[in-house]
């Protein structure tokens, strides 16, 4: 009963009372009468995330998403990690060599036993992040599609960069390698050996149409 002698003058009050029941008219720019109906995150519908990827991507207009590989920001951040720790440690290592530092000496508590093992050590690390970005880069982020041509976007050894690789309908074939971990998921876009996850094609039939050409069709 209190809170509604508290809000009966604002009620009634004719200007909040038309501004509480006023809809937003049917434009790209709804008043300022109606902007607490707006939500402050519009969800993105599929057709505007593909068209920001297409810009994002550089692809023609003519192409359409047929797969989006998921966690992205999972497969970007491994890369800019790796850069910045190889890089830290590569820097490391020159300026040592530059200015002739000595090296401190071990102790038993130390994973080294000799004071030279530390190169060792720098230089499997930095073996196991250019591992890291190799396997990165067999993974397609996005494939487009025109009629029997194919855009393949894949991240590039350094960060913020993209390359795109062509390939044609037919020219899809699934491989295997000794010794690779990944023969389930290991295809060859052309020429290029790639990392695919066919549950996150638009369509399973999407997937099955990139291995047969026109003229197996017939």
């Amino acid at each position: 009963m209190q809170l509604l002698k508290i809000l009966k003058p604002f009620l009634n009050n004719k200007r909040i009372s038309y501004v509480l029941t006023q809809k937003c008219p049917l434009s790209t720019t709804p008043p300022t009468t109606c902007w607490f109906q707006k939500k402050f995150r519009r969800k993105i519908s599929s057709v505007e995330k593909e068209n920001n990827f297409k810009r994002l991507d550089r692809v023609p207009e003519n192409y359409q998403l047929v797969y989006y590989a998921p966690l992205e920001s999972y497969v970007v951040w491994p890369i800019h990690l790796s850069t910045i720790t190889a890089s830290l440690v590569t820097l490391a290592g020159i300026y040592q060599y530059v200015y002739n530092l000595p090296i401190v000496e071990t102790t038993q508590h130390t994973l080294v036993l000799e004071k030279d093992d530390i190169y060792y050590f720098a230089a499997g690390f930095i073996a196991i992040n250019a591992a890291i970005r190799w396997v990165i880069s067999k993974f397609p982020l996005r494939i487009y599609k025109n009629a029997e041509n194919y855009l393949a976007i894949y991240k590039e050894q350094l960060p913020g960069l993209q390359s795109q690789h062509p390939f044609k309908r037919g020219e899809v074939k699934k491989v295997n390698y000794m010794f690779n971990p990944w023969n389930n998921a290991t295809y060859k876009l052309a020429s290029y050996t790639s990392l695919l996850l066919p549950d996150y094609f638009k369509t399973p039939s999407e997937f099955h149409q990139m291995f047969v050409s026109e003229e197996d069709k017939y």
